[in-house]
């Protein structure tokens, strides 16, 4: 089994987390019942979103913002949200293995 280029696996990796960015952005339109300050958090978390997938160039520098974000998000919503904090650790745990 061979194995791919550096730059190849990054290329799919950041694919990949542009595919959980946009199902993770897709559920957080659909959820309502939220209360007010957390419905807040994730309207930023959202906009972080959406910066992230509207870049036409990918620099490390403009994930920061989001990780950070993900993670205040999941330590808020886990117990009430299991199904969306699921989906926020797969997109963190891509940006980690992009070393983000």
């Amino acid at each position: 089994m061979s194995k791919k280029p550096p730059t190849e696996k990054s290329a799919a990796a950041r694919d990949q987390l542009h595919i959980n960015l946009q199902e993770l952005d897709a559920q957080l339109r659909d959820l309502h019942s939220i209360n007010p300050s957390d419905r807040e958090l994730l309207s930023r978390l959202q906009s972080d979103i959406a910066a992230v997938l509207n870049r036409t160039r990918d620099d490390e520098d403009h994930y920061g913002g989001l990780t950070d974000r993900l993670h205040e998000s999941v330590a808020r919503l886990e117990a009430t949200h299991p199904r969306i904090t699921l989906m926020m650790r797969q997109a963190i745990d891509s940006l980690a293995y992009l070393g983000i």
